[in-house]
């Protein structure tokens, strides 16, 4: 099933030929998470709702009600992490996934207050430490996520993006696909004067 999952998330960025994106999922441990909910996390202004198939603006976060959480969807995610960060936190499970035209993937994840990360092409770094141990709640997923890197001895065996995909989808029950992106969403104002301060 996982490998199934992994190839559709394989399919769908190499016909969607998406350039630089930016996608978190976040969903609460109990009760519900509105849009309303995460319009005042971020600090955003209310820009529009939109139908299927409203195009993406550089200044404008898409808000996507799923289940009990919400989806975001960023086409100029740069330096917009911080903003989206905001959602993350006690009480919540979020994840974070980026990758730009240059084939720079980052994915975070943040399960109440234990909180993970893995960085693509090169991994981050400290001295002394497994540079796997930073992947926090993505433990689980260590051997899969690893055979996304080239190594010495092999190339990689699975493009990570469609891997990070693949165990957000997994670990949050929510789909990323084009139904999803299609449909209809809210969008903020999420200029870099929301910034936190």
């Amino acid at each position: 099933m996982f490998d199934e999952i992994v190839a559709r998330y394989d399919a769908m960025l190499e016909r969607l030929c998406l350039g630089t994106f930016a996608y978190t999922v976040t969903i609460p441990d109990s009760g519900v998470l509105t849009i309303e909910d995460v319009m005042r996390r971020l600090g955003a202004t209310p820009a529009a709702v939109r139908g299927p198939g409203g195009p993406p603006d550089s200044d404008r976060l898409s808000l996507y009600q799923v289940g009990s959480g919400v989806v975001t969807l960023d086409w100029y995610p740069v330096e917009r992490q911080e903003i989206t960060d905001r959602l993350a936190g006690d009480g919540f499970r979020h994840w974070y996934l980026s990758f730009d035209i240059e084939g720079n993937t980052i994915m975070y994840a943040r399960y109440g207050e234990v909180e993970g990360c893995l960085e693509h092409p090169e991994p981050g770094y400290i001295p002394f430490t497994p540079w796997t141990d930073r992947f926090g709640p993505l433990s689980p997923y260590t051997e899969f996520l690893v055979s996304g890197y080239d190594s010495e001895e092999a190339e990689a065996q699975v493009d990570i993006t469609a891997a990070c995909l693949a165990v957000i989808d997994m670990e949050s029950g929510v789909c990323l696909d084009e139904e999803l992106m299609d449909g209809p969403h809210s969008v903020v104002s999420i200029s870099m004067e929301n910034r936190p301060a």
